[in-house]
């Protein structure tokens, strides 16, 4: 037997009562999605802004610390002008000294502590930017809905943290008997007869304030005598005066100033003085084994060279960003290279080293590729992962080491092709006429460097000038990094 369905239905007060209170939930949940809609308006305006602020932030900690090496007005004010080209919240950023902090950054432990004094600012290797938005500075940020909650404005701040990324950077440079050609005869096409003769007696007279003796009759002023070997040793009475280095002698002297090409070619063919002699070591007698007293003499361009690694050194020193130097030679004893001191942070060793150096110190050959290979091997070995790790490169001349040019090239270039593989950079420099500048341009090309190349042909000072321009310019390059 079926029955009929039946539906309860409530009326009355109580239907009342349950409309009422649908009513006011409907009304609280509206308010409270309301308030999340405009407080979400206003979140995303926050974030923007931010984001703009940030942005503001990194330009003028980049900007600043790149100034560091300057000095902290310089770092200062390019943080503030940098700062000033990018906008947040509508209006120009503003960026305070107040906001500028420089100081040391700490890669291990990823740690910044601020400068306590002047001449801790002068040495810092970072700088902090803090750009705020805020009440007191009038530029807080207004909201748009949140003021309904009695909130009408935020205040931002946001920081940035740039510092210079240190350096382990190995020096290689060319030791071959190449590097005196400007101060001899041969040169003075190129150089001029006045310039060459006068870097001949600096030099004589360099050796002798480092207490060489006279020798005989002779005078710096070349004189002409007649006859063999013996008659003019005994007419400069040099017969009995010991010859003064542990190669070498008055009869290949002798012999050299009658027969030599170069000196018939200057005009000093039989003619014997201090001009001669200077020019006869240079030439014929380059090596430190040989005469080993060249290494205290202006002989070019070598000198050039030692002045501007003086002058490269000063500028790494002076922006010390906890960069570590190392030297190394080429071509060594054994045909290679040899590394004259490894990494360090003493840089007036590396310093000591260089200038205790001859052109020819070991050899008179040129082997460009061992030189690469050992200052691959220096920065692979005890080179610091987190730094930027990179090579320096001089010569004057061309490969022409392990054994003949068309192999030494090759040679150098899978040493470059190697150092790329390990991520260093080669800095390669060309100096003077001689020197092979596509080999230096394809090294630097293929290991991510840069090649500058000097051409011969000039005044000493010339080339010593673009030589320091040169060094400055790679001791200025200091990698920028965001840190925090």
């Amino acid at each position: 037997m079926s029955h009929p369905r039946q539906t309860a239905t409530v009326s009355g007060p109580r239907a009342a009562r349950q409309r009422g209170i649908t009513l006011v939930w409907m009304t609280v949940m509206m308010t409270v999605m309301l308030g999340m809609t405009v407080l979400a308006v206003d979140i995303g305006h926050l974030l923007t802004v931010d984001a703009e602020l940030q942005a503001t932030a990194d330009a003028a900690a980049l900007a600043g610390a790149s100034g560091l090496l300057r000095g902290p007005d310089e770092s200062r004010a390019r943080a503030r002008s940098f700062g000033a080209l990018n906008s947040a919240n509508g209006l120009p950023a503003v960026i305070e000294n107040a906001d500028i902090v420089l100081g040391f950054w700490d890669g291990q432990t990823r740690r910044f502590t601020p400068a306590v004094s002047v001449d801790e600012e002068l040495r810092a290797d970072a700088l902090r930017v803090m750009p705020r938005l805020e009440g007191q500075r009038g530029n807080a940020v207004s909201l748009f809905f949140a003021g309904l909650f009695g909130l009408d404005q935020a205040e931002l701040v946001t920081s940035a943290t740039a510092f210079y990324q240190p350096r382990d950077i190995v020096v290689v440079l060319d030791y071959s008997s190449s590097m005196n050609d400007d101060s001899e005869l041969k040169h003075i096409d190129q150089l001029g007869q006045d310039a060459v003769e006068a870097n001949l007696e600096q030099i004589w007279n360099e050796l002798q304030a480092n207490g060489m003796p006279e020798f005989g009759l002779m005078q710096f002023v070349p004189v002409s005598i007649g006859g063999g070997v013996s008659s003019v040793i005994d007419a400069l009475e040099l017969t009995d005066v010991p010859y003064p280095h542990p190669r070498g002698s008055w009869s290949e002297y002798v012999d050299y100033v009658q027969d030599d090409e170069v000196i018939d070619e200057a005009g000093y063919r039989d003619r014997y003085g201090y001009l001669t002699l200077v020019n006869y070591w240079l030439h014929i007698r380059p090596l430190a084994h040989e005469t080993p007293v060249l290494w205290q003499v202006s002989a070019q361009p070598i000198t050039s060279v030692k002045d501007a690694v003086t002058l490269f050194l000063d500028f790494v020193k002076r922006g010390s960003t906890d960069d570590r130097v190392a030297l190394a030679a080429y071509t060594s004893t054994d045909g290679t290279a040899v590394l004259e001191h490894g990494l360090t942070d003493d840089f007036a060793a590396i310093e000591s080293i260089s200038r205790a150096r001859q052109a020819g110190q070991y050899q008179h050959y040129t082997n460009i590729g061992a030189g690469i290979a050992t200052a691959r091997r220096e920065l692979v070995d005890q080179g610091r992962p987190p730094t930027l790790r990179m090579i320096v490169l001089i010569t004057d001349g061309r490969a022409n080491r392990p054994t003949n040019e068309v192999t030494a090239k090759s040679f150098a270039m899978e040493q470059a092709e190697l150092a790329a593989d390990e991520g260093l950079p080669i800095i390669t420099i060309s100096l003077g006429a001689r020197a092979d500048s596509a080999l230096m341009r394809d090294i630097a090309e293929v290991t991510g460097g840069v090649h500058f190349n000097i051409p011969g042909g000039r005044s000493v000072s010339e080339y010593a000038g673009e030589l320091n321009a040169v060094f400055r310019q790679i001791a200025d390059h200091r990698p920028l990094r965001l840190v925090e």
